[in-house]
């Protein structure tokens, strides 16, 4: 097993879950000076003979570390070139965006460097794989954990998707750029480290009722990161901004290791979706990925902690198993995803999620998992009040109104945000045993 961070990004093994884990990141530099740091890293054999660099910015990451990089590269002789999108409004990881960076290469362009988080992070990333040149991270908050991912977080015709990328090839983060990230920034950071535990919980469901691929090796290596930095909620000191930049990091490796997301999203992640969905369609203010996913993941482990009391009637789930209504189906989807609703109602009408067959399989293997399911909950995953807790001490939102969601929203997204992936969670459990409503209730009644 590797021992370092560094040394969990450089690994290429052939584990025994039978995939080989591997990630494209070769250097992480955590220390003063980013700007210094990837000038010495460009003049390494590692990267050849980079002529000109593309750093991509915003206003705000331009302020917080972008003129150094430039200053730096510039006495280091370095060619570059900047875009820099307006700070607000908030940038989307959209058509748009992406089309902009494009235009903004040229031949002699050789590396593209993404400053900042998480939006211009994936666009940089989807970017240069599409372009076929290799890119960087000089990191300015941690407040996401794709920093290491390969894959993109876009929003392509409206609908928020996953899609292929590139890892980074080196990480650079300055610790004190690090640590006057804003209060919410860093809050989100530990949002999205605390939604794993919901995501590990779901792989593992998962593997119980479909039978996908699941790693122990993986899912423990998360759960430790995820518990480590819970401990440290609050404390806003720049080792604390280092660790939990370290443990975003780490989560991202495991994605990589996985080929997917799947170790590090789950119904946490499609509720947060879902919502940013609807804040597009209503030409709404972003919200920081990681806030939303905070409070969704209060929801979740909501969810699964009302599963240790709970004694389903299985037979009663049984028969409310209908026959799949593909007309009805599409036209809900056209209701609640509007213009987003096509590759929704394609994934749905192709996954099998709805096929009568499937479900009552699923009804199966839950019933007769029920007990070893119970089990797993009460080992593995925390009270949504010690979630709650931990995001307040570090400033993150724990109520749905403080980041403009209302009840109404939150209902449409315990009902309909499983539609978005085809992926088994806890959110398709309460649909495949007829409980969406009483999963509705218990959230009215946390919130109350």
């Amino acid at each position: 097993m590797p021992k370092t961070l560094l040394d969990y990004a450089k690994a290429d093994y052939l584990c025994s879950c039978g995939k080989r884990h591997r990630t494209d990141l070769r250097s992480l530099l955590i220390a003063p000076d980013a700007g210094f740091q990837l000038a010495e890293l460009l003049r390494t054999p590692s990267f050849g003979d980079i002529k000109s660099v593309l750093l991509v910015a915003d206003e705000n990451t331009w302020q917080a570390a972008g003129e150094q990089v430039a200053a730096r590269l510039g006495e280091a002789g370095i060619r570059f070139r900047q875009i820099v999108f307006p700070g607000t409004p908030a940038l989307v990881a959209d058509e748009r965006a992406a089309f902009a960076i494009l235009n903004a290469l040229d031949d002699k362009i050789g590396l593209l460097a993404a400053i900042g988080t998480g939006t211009l992070n994936d666009l940089t990333r989807f970017v240069s794989s599409r372009a076929g040149r290799p890119y960087v991270i000089v990191a300015t908050a941690p407040s996401m954990d794709g920093y290491a991912s390969t894959v993109a977080a876009m929003t392509i015709a409206n609908m928020k998707q996953t899609v292929p990328g590139q890892g980074a090839q080196a990480i650079i983060a300055d610790p004190a750029v690090l640590a006057a990230c804003p209060q919410a920034m860093s809050a989100a950071g530990l949002g999205d480290i605390l939604g794993k535990y919901s995501a590990v919980c779901d792989w593992r469901l998962g593997r119980m009722v479909e039978g996908e691929y699941y790693c122990d090796e993986i899912a423990n290596l998360i759960s430790d990161t995820t518990a480590s930095c819970h401990a440290q909620a609050g404390n806003s000191s720049p080792e604390a901004a280092s660790e939990l930049f370290s443990a975003l990091i780490m989560t991202g490796i495991a994605m990589s290791y996985a080929g997917n997301s799947r170790p590090a999203s789950g119904s946490e992640h499609h509720l947060s979706h879902f919502w940013e969905m609807a804040f597009l369609r209503q030409n709404k203010p972003a919200v920081l990925h990681g806030s939303k996913v905070g409070l969704a993941t209060i929801i979740t482990l909501a969810l699964y902690h009302h599963l240790t009391g709970l004694k389903p009637d299985f037979a009663a789930a049984r028969a409310q198993v209908r026959p799949f209504d593909r007309e009805a189906f599409a036209k809900k989807m056209r209701q609640v995803f509007a213009d987003g609703a096509d590759p929704i109602i394609a994934l749905g009408l192709g996954s099998g999620a709805h096929d009568p067959e499937r479900i009552l399989d699923h009804v199966d293997r839950l019933e007769s998992g029920w007990t070893e399911l119970q089990a797993l909950i009460r080992a593995s995953v925390p009270a949504p009040e010690a979630v709650r807790d931990a995001l307040e001490k570090a400033g993150g939102a724990t109520r749905p109104e403080t980041l403009g969601i209302g009840m109404d929203l939150i209902e449409d997204s315990l009902r309909y945000a499983c539609e978005m992936r085809d992926r088994y969670t806890v959110l398709r459990l309460y649909a495949d045993l007829g409980l969406t409503d009483e999963a509705i209730r218990l959230v009215a009644e946390l919130f109350g």
